[in-house]
């Protein structure tokens, strides 16, 4: 059986959220919660994968967290849960738009620089994982509408997927076996704690 190690969304429900909206820290938190439960989920099936929620990014001075890692063997997968409003997300030359406002908080680096900080931080400690392309996990803000359309959506570094499809096919995303306890190990140490 796999491990949870941490908890969804303990940044976003404590003090030292790094958000100054805390009604925006809430919506985000439920997202994370919503991802993590999936998740959780798999970790407790037999010969499930480990899972993480809410480390800190091993580069000195950035300010952001990876909301949750899944080790299957030495698979590794980097996660980001969002709650966008439904709309049709799409990409052009680097910018997104949802219609046709354009949507700037897609276009972060942070999948990208988390992949490379991960990548190198595992390699530092001389383990062999594949890091795969992060996964943007998006839950709609309204309960009984989907995200809509994000099959246009380019996030820099990152997968989109919608909620509702990564909760029917989690382990497809991810993997559903057993974690390399030393990769475990490493990660344990960027969890961040209360």
């Amino acid at each position: 059986m796999g491990r949870v190690l941490g908890q969804a969304a303990r940044s976003l429900n404590h003090s030292e959220s790094w958000l100054a909206d805390q009604s925006t820290a809430k919506v985000g938190a439920k997202g994370e919660q919503r991802t993590g439960r999936i998740l959780n989920a798999l970790a407790t099936s037999p010969d499930g994968p480990t899972v993480l929620h809410d480390l800190r990014i091993p580069l000195p001075g950035v300010n952001a967290n990876i909301d949750h890692i899944v080790v299957s063997g030495r698979k590794v997968t980097i996660l980001d849960s969002k709650v966008w409003k439904p709309g049709f997300y799409w990409t052009l030359f680097g910018a997104t738009r949802r219609g046709l406002e354009r949507f700037a908080p897609a276009d972060k680096q942070t999948m990208r620089m988390a992949r490379e900080a991960v990548t190198s931080y595992l390699q530092k400690q001389g383990l062999r994982a594949d890091v795969r392309t992060p996964l943007l996990v998006v839950w709609s803000s309204q309960k009984n509408r989907p995200t809509s359309s994000l099959l246009l959506l380019r996030s820099p570094g990152a997968d989109a997927v919608n909620g509702s499809t990564f909760e029917h096919s989690a382990a497809h995303f991810t993997g559903g076996k057993p974690a390399d306890d030393g990769i475990v190990s490493a990660f344990a140490q960027l969890l961040l704690r209360p």
